[in-house]
């Protein structure tokens, strides 16, 4: 299934900007909470859409004025009827691309890279009411099944730090909600690997990686940091969506044998080799052995001659890109005063958004796809 929650928008509820913009990340958990605030019939919500969005704005208001974030601390607040509002701004996007926002919610860093859901009021011993229990498992659902996470990585917010939140009663019911979850989405979410992952699959990913020339790090069959770069950068080098889990596009380029051509060919392209190593882990220490091969006279020679071409990046870019050329592309929809979002690398709804606007503005075709034109005129302006 595809993301199918009904979610308000910052944008609609009347969100205050954020004092700067969070970070995109790569979710590996779903986090439940509490907001510990009166349950119906004294609910601060009062079962009602204008007072969900009330609610929200004073959730909004404490965390920034109050905790001195940058916005509400939580992705996601799910209200006694079960009206559902994006919390900190840019989390809806992300999770749809299958990513989240650094939030607040989860009191620890590798928490807050996951989206965190407050569901009002204070569920130590009073259960939560159908529809906005229906709303939860609708949105966890749609969360696991956008971003490949296991249903089993629902957690709750004391399984990150010392706190009675959820609540005694809600966080009893995670298991209830696991199920549930799992009979919505479809089955084969589970079959995705990814940060967090362990077992004798991923063992099998490690030594698949190595064998094609990308360092995971130790063959333990723990999914850690060096196995995300090491997928992440065997996904830019073939072509794949490069966001560090793997499932059946990722399993299938890795087993792909390469044919290898009956004699070698008589010379060797410099261009086609930077490009072989450009985004591998190795990249560095392989284009600095090429360029000591190469002596100073020329090098300078070289710089002299193209040091004032004009460059172009690699186009076209456009939504579901990741390149430093997104970045630079970013850095300058800033620079216009147009809000692509964090310049990040990654090319998602905010920079086809921005892209869109600069295109309006300048009379180019607004397809949000940056081509030669919109590239020249970008840069132009």
């Amino acid at each position: 299934m595809s993301f199918t929650a009904s979610v308000i928008t910052a944008k609609d509820w009347g969100a205050k900007p954020p004092k700067q913009w969070s970070e995109i990340t790569r979710p590996q958990y779903i986090i439940i909470h509490h907001t510990a605030t009166p349950n119906p019939p004294n609910d601060a919500s009062k079962g009602t859409l204008t007072g969900a969005k009330e609610f929200a704005k004073s959730v909004q208001k404490a965390h920034m004025d109050g905790f001195g974030w940058v916005d509400s601390g939580h992705n996601f607040l799910n209200t006694t009827t079960g009206f559902l509002l994006e919390g900190r701004q840019g989390s809806l996007a992300a999770i749809v691309q299958g990513r989240s926002v650094r939030s607040a919610h989860a009191g620890n860093t590798k928490g807050n890279e996951s989206p965190g859901i407050e569901n009002e009021g204070t569920f130590t011993t009073y259960q939560m009411k159908v529809l906005q229990w229906n709303s939860l498992v609708e949105l966890c659902a749609s969360i696991c099944s956008s971003c490949k996470i296991s249903p089993d990585n629902i957690r709750g917010h004391r399984d990150f730090s010392p706190t009675q939140c959820p609540g005694d009663w809600l966080y009893s019911q995670l298991p209830r909600l696991r199920n549930e979850v799992r009979q919505r989405i479809d089955a084969s979410v589970e079959d995705y690997l990814r940060e967090g992952s362990t077992g004798t699959k991923v063992k099998e990913l490690q030594q698949l990686l190595k064998a094609k020339g990308f360092n995971p790090g130790p063959i333990d069959g723990i999914f850690g940091s060096g196995t995300v770069q090491a997928v992440v950068s065997f996904q830019k080098f073939n072509g794949l969506k490069a966001d560090g889990v793997v499932g059946p596009a990722t399993w299938q380029a890795l087993s792909v044998v390469p044919v290898l051509p009956e004699s070698p060919p008589a010379t060797l392209s410099l261009i086609d080799t930077y490009k072989y190593y450009r985004g591998l882990p190795h990249q560095d220490q392989a284009i600095a052995w090429l360029q000591g091969q190469v002596s100073k006279q020329v090098l300078e020679e070289f710089s002299q001659k193209w040091r004032d071409t004009p460059s172009q990046p690699f186009l076209p870019l456009q939504l579901g890109a990741v390149s430093p050329e997104v970045k630079q592309l970013q850095q300058r929809l800033q620079q216009q005063g147009l809000n692509p979002g964090v310049a990040d690398g990654i090319f998602g709804a905010g920079t086809q958004a921005a892209v869109i606007a600069f295109q309006k503005a300048k009379g180019i075709s607004a397809d949000g796809i940056v081509g030669e034109k919109t590239w020249t005129t970008l840069n132009l302006s």
